[in-house]
């Protein structure tokens, strides 16, 4: 991981246990899935998505984000995927 993509993960990581207070105290890593290992609901999901675009300035889309869900199993790395996607841009 270059260190550009772990600031990225460690904002990410910090966003989601702001968006899940659970969490807190646990160790996340790239290939736990948000939904499944972490237990963020569809809802979780969207203030998720909506901290992203404001804390990482990207426009990190959600719907495009589920619709692939299958490829890549809703995982906090392929967040990290599209962010850093995003910010090549």
């Amino acid at each position: 991981m270059s260190p550009t993509e772990n600031t990225d993960f460690n904002v990410l990581v910090e966003l989601l246990k702001d968006v899940k207070s659970g969490l807190e105290g646990q160790s996340i890593t790239p290939a736990d899935s948000v939904v499944e290992d972490l237990g963020l609901d569809s809802l979780d999901l969207l203030q998720l998505a909506r901290k992203i675009n404001r804390r990482l300035g990207v426009d990190f889309d959600l719907d495009n984000w589920n619709e692939t869900a299958a490829e890549h199993r809703r995982t906090v790395g392929s967040i990290l995927a599209v962010v850093e996607a995003a910010q090549r841009v």
